[in-house]
């Protein structure tokens, strides 16, 4: 007797229809930029090597860095950055957990891209 296996598949991401990905990179001056599911599958990338990498380690940042969140009864998670010496990553989340990420070397571009993906993130 055969038995029927049933995979479940991620979420379907949609913001690759209300986001172009490349004009987003393009407007803040951003390095690279890709979506992606908060469980790490890569949908889009631009300028990115390694991107499935990165999309995943990016993903689990922001799943535990949601957990935390939720601990601490401080609501949900709406956007996360990481700043090093040498650049920034800024990644935000929708209510479905899909996400986006944009990176950059240039940490004058800071304000630009947190306040752009607040934009995009919030209408």
């Amino acid at each position: 007797m055969l038995k029927k296996i049933t995979l479940a598949l991620p979420k379907t991401i949609n913001l690759t229809k209300m986001i172009d990905l490349n004009t987003l990179v393009e407007e803040t001056g951003a390095d690279s930029g890709l979506v992606f599911s908060i469980d790490g599958v890569l949908v889009e990338s631009v300028n990115l090597e390694y991107d499935g990498n990165v999309a995943a380690m990016i993903g689990m940042i922001l799943k535990m860095s949601l957990e935390m969140s939720e601990d601490l009864n401080n609501g949900d998670l709406k956007q996360l950055m990481i700043k090093n010496d040498d650049g920034i990553v800024v990644a935000n989340k929708n209510q479905d957990d899909q996400c986006v990420a944009l990176l950059s070397k240039d940490l004058s571009k800071m304000g630009l891209l947190l306040r752009k993906m607040d934009t995009i993130f919030n209408n």
